[in-house]
């Protein structure tokens, strides 16, 4: 228990200052008489490698930890390793299996999404890990003990316990540390827990795995400053062609648009091409064009891929919003207009994003009924983002028309979003 505690310090130590949000505890060992207790309430005789943890490791230890949205992982995983007795207890998955086996499997940790990590009691050990998954009710055989298990999941970084986090790095008899997806996911763990960028930017293809990590701020962008753009460029296609998962390509894509900025525009225009022979989703393509286009370019394109794809004849908002919210363009407003309609979800989000002066503010708020709702919905963000823009007079006129859309307001809910927005003026 030594051992792993400091392990789990460790990991945990090392991720919060890669920016990871963690969480990490263990208590203290139980004592016989709470053993005792926890064995007459299940009414059996815990096995000996659980009591031998519980006695002389700990009766609690939780190891939570996810990292930062920023890094491009090359499996879908988190943190989640943990027990506590006191949450000891036979596993049922439904009312029909209750009359079976239902002292079989001991739970002794539930995940966030609702799977379960259980004991099988009719093992050889009596501990034999296993995975339960809540959607398929499926069993994933983890480990032949709990020791084996805590050590392997251990070494994995205390990857779990969700169901699409096991499989990859399983065999038949369990977590196989040999296996080829458990050596790159080690690998690349402690890759991003030792690489520093003034180590990273001495070799481009360093310095591209760092971004993949950590993203792009100012001076991960400056450090690609030493190498022609071309080169960067190709370094990230060719990057990308290397990547089996789809969504991690095209973040890949969208990184070399945050490092490369104008610089990567003709890439971009290349994009747009019915010939081209890079293929990505419409939502990377407005992004990268939004990140290394001149603004109306990039923007006339969006809006004509919205008409296009628009149906019925008018985009919905939600769609919208996800192609033309990092434009930050007042021109989208005037795009708009004669887009918007009820239900408004998606828009309000939008409007918030093209960045409107106070006296678009004024113009929408008595403007038509959509648009009136559409800013008071917006109007909390709005405020908090830009207070200090709004002059005496445009407060007053945004104050009498919030008066008015509440005297004219007939549901409690219009009510309620009229006074949040009203809570927000000085």
């Amino acid at each position: 228990m030594n051992v792993w505690k400091r392990q789990w310090q460790e990991l945990i130590q090392a991720l919060e200052q890669k920016g990871a949000d963690t969480q990490f505890s263990v208590g203290s060992p139980v004592a016989e008489s709470g053993l005792a207790e926890v064995e007459s309430r299940l009414g059996i005789r815990l096995p000996h490698e659980l009591r031998s943890l519980l006695k002389e490791g700990a009766g609690q230890a939780y190891v939570y930890w996810s990292l930062p949205d920023a890094a491009i992982l090359p499996f879908e995983v988190s943190g989640g390793l943990g027990w506590d007795v006191d949450q000891l207890d036979f596993f049922v998955s439904n009312e029909e299996e209750y009359t079976g086996e239902q002292q079989r499997y001991l739970s002794f940790h539930l995940a966030g999404n609702g799977d379960e990590l259980l004991l099988d009691l009719h093992s050889a050990s009596g501990t034999a890990v296993v995975h339960w998954a809540h959607e398929t009710a499926e069993y994933l055989l983890l480990a032949l003990s709990v020791t084996e298990f805590v050590d392997k999941i251990t070494a994995l970084g205390c990857v779990g316990a969700e169901e699409w986090q096991y499989p990859e790095f399983c065999s038949e008899s369990g977590l196989d540390l040999e296996k080829q997806a458990s050596r790159q996911w080690r690998a690349w763990l402690h890759e991003y827990l030792t690489l520093t960028l003034g180590q990273a930017q001495k070799e481009l293809p360093l310095l591209l795995r760092y971004a993949e990590m950590f993203g792009t701020d100012q001076e991960i962008a400056e450090a690609f400053g030493q190498y022609y753009a071309g080169e960067v460029l190709q370094a990230f296609l060719n990057r990308a062609e290397q990547e089996r998962n789809s969504q991690n390509k095209e973040a890949i894509l969208c990184l070399a648009g945050d490092v490369l900025k104008e610089q990567a525009a003709d890439f971009v225009r290349s994009l747009w091409s019915e010939t081209s022979s890079v293929k990505v989703s419409r939502s990377t393509l407005a992004y990268l064009s939004a990140q290394c286009l001149p603004g109306d370019e990039g923007l006339e394109h969006v809006f004509r891929m919205l008409e296009v794809s628009a149906t019925p004849a008018k985009p919905s908002g939600y769609m919208a919003n996800s192609l033309l919210q990092n434009f930050h363009s007042r021109r989208v407003l005037v795009w708009m207009e004669d887009k918007i309609a009820f239900p408004y979800g998606g828009w309000d989000a939008l409007y918030v994003h093209s960045q409107p002066a106070p006296s678009d503010i004024v113009q929408w708020l008595g403007g038509s009924d959509v648009q009136r709702q559409i800013v008071i919905a917006a109007f909390p963000a709005l405020y908090d983002k830009g207070a200090g823009s709004f002059g005496r007079a445009e407060l007053l006129q945004i104050r009498s028309l919030l008066e008015q859309a509440l005297e004219e307001a007939v549901l409690k809910k219009e009510k309620q979003a009229v006074r949040d927005a009203l809570g927000r003026l000085p």
